[in-house]
């Protein structure tokens, strides 16, 4: 998806109590170390994976890896970066997809809790297409969010997830689409202009045949953000 784009792209940068931070487009050197941020915290901190103890299950977080990775060969995600005296070290990012209307899945999903994490983003996503809802026919798509823990409270996610809209005027793409499972990533969608379209319980999820408790209130919400 390079294209004649400048790559890799800076977003922001700013300094605060003598670090600098750069959000840009995530160089392929790091995509391995992208991928184990992705592994150590969503694997064990996100809904879903951590309601089918995903990370305990050595299939389904290969078979994870490999989505995120043939993901993030796309060259369209984002990522964090604490420079100290020149020196950078990677705290987060964004695993981010462009999807077209019309895509047949073409990555093989593997290891049973892996299918249930993707059943259940793929549940909600089905109650209100997202293509449809906004009348686009390409969409930027985000799977995976996340700051290391170490630099929680540094106020990043908004702005990974805020770099959306440049890297997607650059690739003339019009709005983005996610599935949020946590409350406090879907609080954070919400102050960056993001709307809910559809969402679903844990239950609900379970009552369609899906492996998750019943009884669990807990919600997933597929939301949109259309670009001017």
């Amino acid at each position: 998806m390079k294209g004649d784009r400048i790559f890799p792209q800076e977003y922001e940068r700013w300094e605060a109590d003598g670090v600098t931070w750069i959000v840009q487009d995530l160089p392929p050197e790091d995509d391995e170390k992208f991928i184990e941020v992705l592994v150590d915290h969503l694997g064990t901190d996100e809904v879903l994976c951590s309601t089918t103890r995903l990370s305990e299950h050595p299939e389904s977080v290969k078979g994870i890896s490999d989505y995120w990775r043939v993901c993030l060969a796309e060259r369209t995600s984002i990522a964090c970066y604490r420079e100290i005296d020149g020196v950078r070290t990677l705290a987060g990012g964004n695993c981010c997809v462009i999807a077209k209307k019309d895509d047949k899945p073409s990555i093989e999903i593997q290891g049973d809790e892996w299918k249930t994490v993707f059943e259940g983003l793929k549940f909600v996503e089905d109650k209100c297409n997202p293509f449809e809802y906004l009348g686009e026919d390409k969409l930027l798509v985000g799977y995976g969010l996340v700051v290391k823990r170490e630099f929680r409270g540094a106020k990043l996610g908004a702005r990974i997830l805020n770099a959306r809209e440049p890297l997607c005027k650059q690739l003339n793409v019009k709005a983005a689409t996610t599935v949020f499972t946590g409350i406090s990533s879907q609080k954070l969608a919400a102050r960056c202009g993001y709307i809910v379209t559809a969402e679903a319980t844990l239950h609900e999820m379970s009552q369609a045949g899906l492996k998750y408790p019943k009884g669990d209130q807990r919600s997933i919400k597929l939301m949109v953000k259309k670009f001017e």
